[in-house]
Parts: structure tokens; C-alpha cells; sequence
């Protein structure tokens, strides 16, 4: 499948894994349990249906890591050595449910782009006859999802072409406070393409031809979905502290009425 084809495909899958329903996700794979919620693994719609997408890494103090391998694996490559064009998309679509008494505050993805862009020189005194070209591109998208259309909730995307070194990247949604279910959805897309060139050397009474080596490669390395959660303040203590500032403010304002009066408060 060409890349375009694959494009489409993808653009497909977004809006159809955004409207599944989340009885099909839990009949496929078991949910992933940690301390403030519960996360469920739609199946891969390339390669094995069952494949797990997500290891947990830590989850302590409101703070879950979970590592995302297949991610890695799924938009790392390069053109080894020869001319080439090499792509391919991810897409993770996970559904959250929240323990009672807990929310989740917000989410970050995480991950270190490494490429690497090649073109050798053609001897001195040597005619180009074919440009060698190398070149890669990638993006990635991590969003909150909520209700039967997907609708969006919070996140952000990164797209970058052209990467020769390393590049971290971090994708967020803040300021949230999510007590229902709803979905992360965790889409990305990379692509390299290396073409060998070609030079003539020319002699006195000789010619020959030779190729210019050209090699391109895109890696995510050690990608990384963070949820954050709090508990949910309890009514009570709510009203509490509204009485608290109730309290404080009717003091303040009694000090400086009797600070104007000149008689204590």
C-alpha cells in the first residue's frame, strides 16, 4: 500500500476509532488497571489485532507513565543503504475510565526523534550526472476524545521534515478535570526517502560512472504517555473551605473597620 493510500486509510480509521463503541474495545483486550483508573486498548488495525500497545512504567502520586513500544517500532525505519521510500502510521485509541473519587487533571506525550540525512560527495574532478537526495518527515498527534462523534477535549500535534540530529518533543492537554470516561487517542505518521545520485569521472583516454551512496532514517525513541489524576474534593470539604474564606474575609474586614475607627477589633 503506497504511502497516499495509507494516508487516507488513516484518515479513515481516526473518525471510525473515534465513534466505536467501548463495549467492542473491552471484549477485545483486558483493561490495563492502575491506582486511579482503568485503561482499555482498541485492537491494532495493522499487523496482530491483539498486540499490546502500552506497558506501564510508573504510577505513584497521581502520576501514571506508560510506555509506548509498539509506537517505536511501528514509525522507526530508514532506507538501508539503497534508493527508497519507506512509510508508515500508528494509531493508538485508548478508552480511560476513572475510579470513583478521582479525576484525571491532564496528559502529556513524550518522545526523543532521532534522524539521520546522508548524501556522499562525488570525487573532486568528477561531473554530477544525478543528484543524490535524502529526506524524512513525521508527525504525531495526541488528543482526549469524548462522547459517540470523538469529540475533542484537549491536545495538540507536531509535525517536522527534514531532521539530520535529535528533537525532543512534548504534547499536552492541561488544565483538565475528567470524572467520566473518555477516550486518548495517540495518532502518528513517518516517512524517508533516499535516492542514489550518480557522477561521470572523465580521463585522458578513460570514463566511468559511479553511484553517490544516499540514506535517510527516522527513530522515536523512549515515547511516553503521562496521565495525571487528583481525587475529586469531597462536598464537605468544599464547604468548608467556602466557609473558611467566609471567615477570613468577615476578620479582615472587621481589623479594618476598627482600624479606621481607632477601637480594636
Amino acid at each position: 500500500m503506497n504511502l497516499i493510500r495509507k494516508q487516507l486509510c488513516f484518515l479513515s480509521m481516526m473518525l471510525a476509532a473515534a465513534s466505536m463503541h467501548a463495549a467492542h474495545a473491552q471484549s477485545t483486550m483486558q483493561p490495563l488497571q492502575t491506582s486511579n483508573f482503568l485503561m482499555t486498548e482498541y485492537p491494532e488495525y495493522y499487523g496482530n489485532s491483539q498486540a499490546q500497545k502500552v506497558t506501564l512504567l510508573s504510577d505513584a502520586g497521581g502520576v501514571t507513565t506508560l510506555g509506548m513500544t509498539s509506537l517505536a517500532s511501528s514509525l522507526s525505519m530508514d532506507t538501508q543503504g539503497t534508493s527508497m521510500s519507506n512509510g508508515d502510521l500508528y494509531t493508538g485509541v485508548f478508552d480511560i475510565s476513572v475510579r470513583n473519587g478521582y479525576r484525571v487533571t491532564g496528559f502529556s506525550f513524550a518522545a526523543t526523534l532521532v534522524g539521520v540525512l546522508q548524501v556522499a560527495e562525488a570525487p573532486a574532478g568528477a561531473s554530477i550526472i544525478q543528484p543524490g537526495n535524502a529526506s524524512n518527515s513525521g508527525s504525531m498527534e495526541a488528543l482526549a476524545l469524548t462522547g459517540p462523534h470523538g469529540q475533542r477535549i484537549a491536545g495538540e500535534s507536531f509535525r517536522q521534515e527534514s531532521l539530520d540530529g535529535t528533537q525532543n518533543i512534548l504534547l499536552q492537554g492541561v488544565g483538565l478535570s475528567l470524572t467520566d470516561p473518555f477516550t486518548m487517542f495517540i495518532s502518528g505518521m513517518s516517512y524517508v526517502n533516499a535516492q542514489l545520485g550518480q557522477y561521470r569521472v572523465n580521463g585522458p583516454d578513460y570514463s566511468y560512472d559511479g553511484s553517490l551512496p544516499a540514506y535517510a532514517s527516522y527513530r522515536l525513541v523512549n515515547p511516553t504517555l503521562t496521565i495525571f489524576t487528583s481525587p475529586v474534593p469531597e462536598p464537605g470539604t468544599y464547604a468548608m473551605l467556602l466557609a473558611g474564606l467566609a471567615l477570613c474575609g468577615a476578620a479582615g474586614l472587621r481589623r479594618r473597620r476598627g482600624a479606621r475607627s481607632g477601637t480594636p477589633a
